[in-house]
C-alpha cells in the first residue's frame, strides 16, 4: 500500500467544493451551542401547569388535614375506597381491562409494521 498520503491529500483538497449556503454557521450554532443557554433561560413550568400542580397539593394537604381531624371522615373515605379496589378486583373488570390492554398492544403492533387499517369514512 502507499504510506504517503501526499498525493492523496493533494487529490483531495483539489476537489471544487459547493458554497454552503447562506445562514449555514448560523443555525449550526444556534442548535447546538446557543441552544443551551436558551434552555436556561426557559422557565421550568408553564403558568397553567404551575397553578394546577398548587391546587393538587393544596387539596392533598387539605385530604390529609381532614383525614387527621375528623376520624368519621377517614373511616368513610377508607370504606368507599375499599369499595373501589374490590369493584377493580372483580374478575369481570380484570377481564375486560386484560382485553382491551390486548386490543391497544395489538394496535400498537400492527402500527410499528406500517400497517394501516381501513377506516371507511376517513378522507385522506
Amino acid at each position: 500500500m502507499n504510506q504517503d498520503f501526499d498525493d492523496l491529500d493533494r487529490a483531495l483538497f483539489a476537489l471544487p467544493l459547493e458554497t454552503p449556503p447562506p445562514g449555514l454557521r448560523e443555525s449550526i450554532l444556534n442548535a447546538t451551542v446557543y441552544a443551551q443557554a436558551r434552555a436556561a433561560l426557559e422557565p421550568v413550568a408553564r403558568p397553567w401547569e404551575a397553578w394546577l400542580a398548587g391546587g393538587a397539593l393544596a387539596v392533598a394537604v387539605w385530604l390529609v388535614f381532614v383525614l387527621v381531624a375528623d376520624k368519621g371522615f377517614a373511616a368513610a373515605l377508607t370504606s368507599s375506597a375499599l369499595t373501589v379496589a374490590r369493584a377493580f378486583a372483580a374478575p369481570a373488570t380484570v377481564l375486560w381491562l386484560g382485553a382491551g390492554g390486548a386490543v391497544a398492544a395489538w394496535l400498537l403492533f400492527f402500527n410499528s409494521l406500517g400497517l394501516r387499517l381501513p377506516l371507511g369514512g376517513a378522507r385522506s
